[in-house]
């Protein structure tokens, strides 16, 4: 039997942030973005910055670069992993110091409130002194649409101060005599702007100084340490090509795609999460102000948080920074939640599932969130299953059946299962075919079809070489007569073992046929596979023989796929099934 031969098919493959360069409507009906890729609107100038901030985000110091004295990694991307631009495990430590009924001390002069855990040599190590008696971790927060986030008006911000939650004032580290700005980065928003949160995190997490830091920290706070940790002349900030890398990673930051959300709006869940008071705080929806990148001013996107201080009560991680108190912290946006192992500021939710890591989550919201807490409590299963549902369209990218990000052929037999051809309405956005449908008309038609076909990232199958998809043909073009999910035109033909005469029955007359075929000039059957009864490969007297031994003499049963049953050949051979007419 010859195999069916599987070649690349010559399909042009959009990558997603070519296709989607068109206006706000059309944005809302093409593919979403997958997380780690760059905002779909971008020029070419600014795609350009973002892969040049991508490769310093990822470039990694030495100590002849200016790492340490101490530091906590040694590249952005070390914490910010899962992926490029967002979250990981990795965690941090903070300490001080806080006497019952005493303000909170960071313990500035022994290091605090940020303990660098690596060092460039032992002598420099930082310690937790001695003294702290408030120790928290803090999980890397992701930066995921980060630029979009910055981009929002400080006023809309201020605003939500309405619904509870405070504004944390913050200075810009830039520009440490500008007015105080609206914080919105960080697990306390101690940070107003993305070049603020670079500066901070190169001097703090890695011991690069530079033009926004430009001191270095000294080991525990003691600066008779630093002639012997640190040789490197301050700013350490490299250029890159005349760039400073603060620059370069800013505008990798800025340009992060948001986490898509599929479906994008409608599920019943999302009603459950506002009416127990959930969206007070994780506020889903903000539109940007006037930016001066092209294309970043008027975008609507859906974080889901407020970007404000509450009192979290017992979940607060006890250290105060700038003007948040030890009990406040900051919500965190949801969006891409189900791409996340660890919940909670500190990580201490491990989610093995979804539903076990919310259910523990929300467990944990105390003081302004205990009502909320209460409410999801006060739900029914089937209610929770609806929110955890939603909350699982947060990360998640259109097409992707088997939630693992990338777009190949495990993810079609649920786009195939899902076709419904031209048909609005078939579902609604509760329904696991929601996944498929892009333009969110109740339907997976070719609509949805051509934007799987933007997206995919796997070689699309073309095993007839005709230059279009397989799933095309089969889907929009009835190239899958049978059902089965591959295309009739490379399908192994179906045949009864036997019937070489190909008259739909095994008799005498097709042993006749073989071997008038064989020895009386009479040319071959049409289906080799057939004639071959005895299945060695080779059309023969054997197989007459075996044909007659089989209908007169109780021989051998006929081998697969049998004499009664139509199906294709299970034997790699060099024969094959031209014409299979007795099996329709």
């Amino acid at each position: 039997m010859l195999r069916s031969i599987h070649i690349t098919a010559g399909l042009f493959i959009c990558v997603v942030f070519g296709c989607l360069t068109m206006g706000t409507s059309a944005l809302a009906q093409s593919p979403q973005a997958k997380a780690g890729d760059p905002l779909p609107f971008l020029n070419s100038d600014q795609l350009e910055r973002f892969f040049l901030g991508k490769e310093q985000f990822l470039r990694t110091f030495s100590e002849a670069e200016g790492l340490g004295p101490g530091f906590n990694q040694d590249s952005c991307a070390s914490c910010h992993a899962l992926p490029i631009g967002g979250t990981s495990p990795i965690t941090v430590t903070r300490f001080g110091a806080a006497d019952k009924g005493a303000p909170f001390d960071p313990l500035d002069a022994e290091g605090g409130s940020l303990l660098q855990a690596n060092a460039i040599s032992t002598e420099c190590l930082e310690i937790v002194p001695a003294n702290a008696t408030i120790i928290a971790d803090r999980i890397t927060p992701s930066i995921l649409g980060a630029g979009l986030i910055e981009a929002v008006d400080g006023a809309d911000i201020v605003a939500l101060q309405s619904n509870g939650g405070m504004v944390h004032w913050v200075p810009l580290l830039e520009s440490p005599a500008a007015p105080l700005a609206v914080g919105r980065f960080g697990w306390k928003s101690q940070l107003a702007t993305l070049m603020s949160f670079s500066g901070d995190a190169t001097l703090m997490e890695m011991g690069i100084t530079n033009s926004v830091l430009a001191a270095e920290n000294a080991p525990n706070g003691d600066t008779t340490l630093l002639p012997i940790c640190d040789s490197v002349a301050d700013p350490e900030e490299p250029m890159d090509n005349g760039v400073p890398y603060l620059q370069r990673i800013t505008d990798f930051q800025m340009f992060l795609a948001a986490p898509p959300q599929t479906p994008r709006s409608g599920m019943s869940g999302e009603t459950i999460f506002t009416d127990i008071g959930c969206a007070t705080c994780h506020h889903p929806e903000f539109t940007t102000g006037t930016s001066p990148e092209a294309g970043m001013s008027g975008v609507t996107f859906r974080p889901y948080s407020d970007f404000l201080l509450h009192d979290m009560g017992a979940l607060g991680d006890g250290i105060a920074q700038g003007d948040a108190l030890e009990t406040e912290m900051k919500t965190p946006p949801l969006w891409g939640l189900r791409i996340r192992g660890q919940l909670l500021h500190d990580g201490r939710v491990l989610v093995q599932d979804l539903y076990q890591g919310i259910n523990d989550a929300v467990n944990w919201h105390y003081g302004d969130a205990f009502p909320s807490q209460q409410a999801w409590n006060n739900l029914d299963k089937s209610e929770q299953d609806k929110v955890v549902a939603f909350l699982n369209s947060l990360g998640r990218r259109e097409y992707d059946t088997d939630g693992n990000n990338f777009l190949n052929e495990a993810d079609l037999p649920g786009f195939i299962d899902c076709w419904t051809g031209d048909a609005p309405g078939s579902f609604n956005a509760d329904s696991p075919c929601a996944l498929h449908d892009l333009d969110q008309d109740g339907d997976v038609d070719a609509f949805d079809l051509s934007g799987l076909e933007q997206v995919y990232e796997a070689t699309p199958e073309d095993c007839d070489s005709n230059g279009t998809w397989d799933l095309v043909q089969i889907l929009t073009q009835n190239g899958d007569s049978n059902g089965n999910g591959i295309l009739d035109a490379c399908e192994d033909p179906f045949f009864r073992r036997g019937d070489g005469n190909l008259d739909g029955a095994v008799d005498i007359s097709d042993a006749i046929s073989l071997l008038s075929a064989l020895f009386g000039g009479v040319g071959l059957p049409e289906c080799f596979d057939a004639s071959d009864s005895n299945d060695d490969g080779a059309i023969d007297i054997g197989d007459a023989v075996f044909t007659l031994s089989f209908l007169f003499s109780s021989g051998t049963a006929m081998p697969a796929p049998g004499s009664e049953t139509c199906g294709p050949d299970p034997t790699a051979d060099g024969l094959d099934c031209g014409a299979a007419v007795s099996c329709p």
